[in-house]
């Protein structure tokens, strides 16, 4: 085995890890959101941050670390090539969304549900928009797919249209999420006569 070939099973096995965790996360917290368990709900707010931190984090940098060091070792790759550049765009935004917002923000909902409780509306919907959001997230993760296996330049029309595409997508599950969560609050909320 080569020193690239190495690396090559290093970035696609961190981008697996990576990007089929958040995949997985997200079937979860469909099963978490529809149980009646008030604390399975606030568990999973805090099993997402030790995810996060100590899974999702080292990975999607270790994917990186890699992948920077393939355009190094490669005779065919160069940092100018567009796909690489779209592709660095790409995870700059997605790392620095985990690490600034996605992170700390799944610590702060799980003490949220211990200082006001996993019932509590305010818990309820901040969980909900930080699953909401992270769905947008894991759009871009599959974009980032796309651009690594696909290596499209910025004249390529196929970019575009998979970016017009995930974007709508994403787009959707977030106001889906959203609006999921404020239609089942408003039909529990008590009737005022």
């Amino acid at each position: 085995m080569s020193w690239y070939e190495f690396l090559l099973f290093a970035h696609v096995a961190m981008a697996v890890i990576w990007v089929g965790g958040a995949a997985v996360l997200q079937f979860f917290a469909v099963r978490v959101m529809q149980a009646s368990d008030p604390m399975r709900v606030a568990e999973f707010g805090k099993d997402v941050e030790w995810v996060g931190t100590r899974v999702f984090l080292p990975a999607s940098g270790l994917a990186v670390i890699t992948g920077i060091l393939l355009v190094i070792e490669s005779d065919v790759w160069s940092f100018g090539d567009d796909w690489i550049v779209i592709g660095l765009i790409m995870f700059a935004i997605t790392f620095l969304a985990g690490l600034l917002f996605f992170s700390p923000e799944s610590g702060r909902v799980g003490r949220l549900a211990e200082t006001e409780g996993p019932t509590s509306p305010v818990f309820q919907a901040r969980l909900q928009r930080l699953l909401a959001l992270t769905r947008a997230d894991l759009m871009l993760l599959f974009l980032l797919i796309f651009d690594m296996t696909v290596k499209p330049s910025w004249g390529d029309l196929w970019l575009w249209v998979a970016i017009a595409g995930f974007a709508v997508l994403g787009g959707v599950l977030v106001r889906n999420g959203l609006r999921t969560r404020t239609a089942e609050a408003a039909a529990s909320a008590p009737v005022s006569e």
